[in-house]
């Protein structure tokens, strides 16, 4: 009777394996790919310390994505799974970019529109703050930025939205530059024209702020609520912009590069816009310059030492740092009509914005979500971090940190896949990781199958005890 049963459970299981690995599909080259993608992080992912520091059992991360691995029965579930194992890391930064397959038809239609060269994109994100009941609407009806007045509990609040910390996400605004630069969408643009247009775009970007602040003040509101749902990020232009909502002190959070050549070849790159800077600076600069050329010396040095990474993928300590700090510049800058050597945007990139001053010292807010995330994610913390703002919403996406050098993507060879790994992490005022993500000081309940209405009705709830909380930082 046994051994009936026991014929009979191994006749199931071998229909059950045949079931689960159907012919024609093997795994093993995934199992490879998986293998390629830990070692790449092991190599080159700024925030695995990090990962494991917080809790993340890295040995059941990775023997979960091998066994179902093992156990997938196509391709679709074999991506499935290298997805599920790259979202346990909860990264924003961190993903696969599957290979798309080509397009059917003829794929030769010429130059892509001017705008979309150099990088313009919708990101249709229309925030949720004007939508608040009673909303009124300032500033010219071609401003770039949203920006209005609402009430909540007999308090006025202005409300600015900003969809992206770039000047890249607004198409309108290419379309002026355009007629400024006497360009057309099929006209060509070499290096030399990209970089003019990135200034234009730059400069109108941070005016298109500063219009609609100004608009904004003169309606006295008690408290002025920042709208970045759904901002995913940008670049500099968030440490200008909070410049402009602020006059707390506050500095930007120190970043930490992974240790690998393009890290050093990063600093070494750097090193040699302000030596020539050195060869022309005097009294203050110079001693400055020097103290800062010392620091990247140093850090390309670090940057070249070896460290082991793997034993954390078998649960067991490292006995070395895997990133590198970034050299900070602390010394004199030239004014803002002077001229600008190399090393200045080496020494601060924010200063290729135009210089700000405070538009707004009074109470503020700044509303965020699970989709807030990078250049928010700063641009919270910073303002958080200073005592300057209630930072009211949804814990942010946890970006943190994105790329700072010219390291290639990594392609798994058997897929195909190409690897976004982050190559850098900021650290705030306690030491924690931005990529945690932001936790707000009035937290909202938002979940991602909210709809705006819903979305709405949640901050008009909670903006009572926010305001009053923004209002007694002052």
């Amino acid at each position: 009777m046994r051994l009936r049963d026991a014929l009979i459970a191994a006749a199931l299981l071998l229909a059950g394996t045949a079931q689960a690995q159907p012919a024609g599909f093997d795994p093993t080259p995934w199992l490879a790919d998986l293998n390629q993608l830990r070692d790449a992080m092991t190599a080159s992912y700024a925030n695995l310390e990090w990962a494991a520091e917080r809790g993340l059992d890295l040995p059941a991360t990775y023997e979960t994505a091998r066994k179902r691995l093992t156990r997938a029965r196509d391709v679709y579930e074999a991506r499935r799974a290298l997805d599920r194992f790259v979202e346990t890391f909860e990264d924003g930064h961190l993903a696969l970019r599957w290979p798309r397959p080509p397009s059917p038809g003829n794929t030769e239609s010429g130059a892509a529109p001017l705008c979309e060269r150099l990088g313009y994109f919708d990101p249709d994100e229309p925030g949720i703050a004007p939508r608040l009941p009673g909303f009124r609407r300032t500033g010219p009806a071609d401003a770039l930025f949203t920006a209005g007045v609402a009430e909540a509990a007999g308090r006025r609040i202005g409300v600015l939205q900003v969809p992206l910390f770039s000047y890249q996400g607004f198409p309108a605004l290419c379309d002026r530059l355009m007629r400024q630069a006497r360009l057309a969408p099929e006209s060509p643009c070499d290096e030399a024209c990209v970089q003019r247009m990135q200034i234009l775009g730059e400069k109108a970007f941070v005016a298109g702020f500063q219009e609609q602040l100004e608009a904004l003040s003169s309606e006295r509101p008690d408290v002025l609520l920042i709208d970045i749902t759904g901002n995913g990020g940008g670049d500099d232009s968030s440490m200008v912009l909070a410049k402009l909502v602020t006059d707390k002190p506050f500095r930007r959070p120190p970043a930490s590069l992974v240790r690998t050549e393009p890290t050093a070849k990063e600093f070494g790159d750097r090193l040699v816009d302000v030596e020539a800077g050195l060869r022309r600076a005097r009294g203050a600069e110079r001693a400055a310059l020097e103290r800062f050329a010392a620091g990247l010396r140093a850090a390309q040095a670090e940057a070249r030492l070896p460290c082991d990474r793997a034993p954390l993928w078998r649960g067991e300590p490292i006995g070395c740092a895997g990133t590198v700090v970034e050299p900070v510049y602390e010394g004199p800058l030239p004014g803002p009509d002077a001229p600008r050597p190399a090393w200045v945007s080496v020494a601060a990139p924010q200063v290729r914005f135009p210089a700000v001053e405070p538009l707004w010292r009074g109470p503020l807010l700044v509303l965020v979500d699970e989709w807030s995330g990078s250049s928010s994610e700063m641009f919270a913390a910073m303002l958080q971090d200073a005592g300057a703002a209630v930072i009211v919403g949804a814990r942010t996406g946890g970006a943190g940190c994105g790329h700072m050098t010219s390291a290639s993507p990594v392609t798994l060879a058997n897929s195909r896949a190409e690897v976004s790994m982050p190559d850098c992490l900021r650290l705030r005022a306690d030491g924690s990781n931005e990529v945690a993500g932001v936790e707000p000081d009035a937290p909202i309940r938002f979940r991602g199958s909210y709809t705006a209405k819903r979305r709405v009705e949640l901050l008009a709830g909670a903006l009572p005890a926010a305001v009053e909380a923004a209002m007694a930082k002052r």
